[in-house]
């Protein structure tokens, strides 16, 4: 995942990874990679290039053959497992919308996540998800055992590191934003799934009311991207797209921000949320799949179905001081109930509860 601009997954990666050395423990980590691997912070953590970014090759050849040759005890992965491993696997889910909301989808991606990740949970020793709603869909959809699916929650990530104002401000002009603009940020690709077309629909009602704020949504072009890019309509010049960006370029467009919205139909965790949060700006986002449990009461909510709902959730996130003074402060809160290092922990615990050399 690390370097492919996997966005959440990759976020989780370096994370786990992240959270992994700082514990200092009887265990190593062989990291397998195909790309730029940033260096290392703990010595118990070992790089191993893999022949190729094809996963046909990595899941074919390559990782059943570094299964024996490197004597592994556990072998970590996300969403597809090798078809072949001389050691049990660990395997994380994200989410399961390719199963519940297949509509979501290009065929081709529902094609091979519908074959391939039914496959693998039922192969793995255990599945590793990111939030209780999404362990509950796991269990209930695909009939695992409870005590073989493990909830462990993920982290802000990097972006939310602090920027002073003066570099945040170079960064978002040289994304081509006015860093003295004020706007309203989302962050999450393109895709039906992350409701940027109700959101845009409603910040252009807000627009249209007099409110003097641009909207910022950054993410890259995935299936029907289309769809939002012409949602902006006449509003094209207040609707901003900044495409992928790098962690610091997001940090600094969350340090400027004056709200940040979060309107996916469904979120399995919901890194950005707690990213904007770690910054203190106030989040209002959907009621739906993870986020009421990740956001708890540091969010205002809305209907993500409703176009009015999410109208009066920006309108008031952007007029009401007492509610962002509110929102801020148990925002800063909530983020820092999550850390990688207690991901780390319990992903750990999850590993020994399979090795066989726990076991003998």
């Amino acid at each position: 995942m690390v370097g492919s601009h996997e966005t959440g997954n990759e976020t989780y990666v370096v994370g786990l990874l992240d959270g992994l050395s700082e514990l200092h423990d009887d265990f190593e980590v062989d990291v397998f990679h195909a790309g730029e691997l940033a260096s290392l912070r703990s010595r118990q953590m070992r790089p191993r290039r893999l022949l190729s970014r094809s996963p046909w090759l990595r899941l074919g050849i390559d990782l059943p053959f570094r299964s024996w040759s490197d004597h592994l005890d556990v072998l970590h992965v996300t969403y597809v497992a090798p078809v072949l491993s001389r050691c049990p696997i660990v395997l994380t889910v994200h989410d399961i919308t390719f199963a519940t909301n297949p509509e979501w989808f290009s065929a081709r991606d529902l094609r091979v996540l519908s074959r391939a990740v039914p496959w693998s949970i039922r192969r793995a020793a255990r599945v590793i998800t990111v939030s209780e709603v999404c362990r509950r869909q796991i269990i209930e959809h695909f009939g695992v055992p409870a005590d073989r699916v493990v909830c462990v929650h993920n982290a802000a990530g990097p972006a939310a590191r602090a920027i002073d104002g003066e570099a945040a401000a170079k960064e978002l002009a040289a994304l081509g934003l006015n860093p003295n603009r004020p706007y309203v940020l989302s962050v999450g690709n393109l895709q039906p799934r992350k409701n940027l077309v109700r959101l845009i629909q409603a910040f252009r009602a807000l627009a249209q009311g007099g409110t003097d704020v641009d909207l910022v949504v950054v993410g890259a072009e995935h299936y029907r991207a289309r769809e939002v890019l012409d949602a902006a309509g006449e509003a094209s010049s207040r609707v901003r797209f900044t495409g992928y960006v790098t962690d610091r370029q997001l940090a600094a467009c969350y340090s400027r921000a004056s709200l940040f919205a979060l309107p996916a139909l469904f979120e399995g965790f919901g890194i950005p949320a707690l990213e904007a949060m770690s910054h203190g700006v106030p989040v209002v986002c959907s009621r739906a799949g993870a986020l009421p449990e990740v956001c708890a009461d540091a969010a205002l909510y809305f209907d993500p179905t409703d176009l009015e709902s999410i109208t009066s959730a920006l309108s008031r996130g952007l007029s009401d001081d007492v509610l962002r003074d509110e929102l801020t402060r148990k925002g800063r809160a909530r983020a820092a109930d999550f850390s990688w290092r207690a991901s780390a922990e319990r992903t750990l615990s999850v590993y020994r509860s399979v090795a066989p050399v726990q076991n003998a």
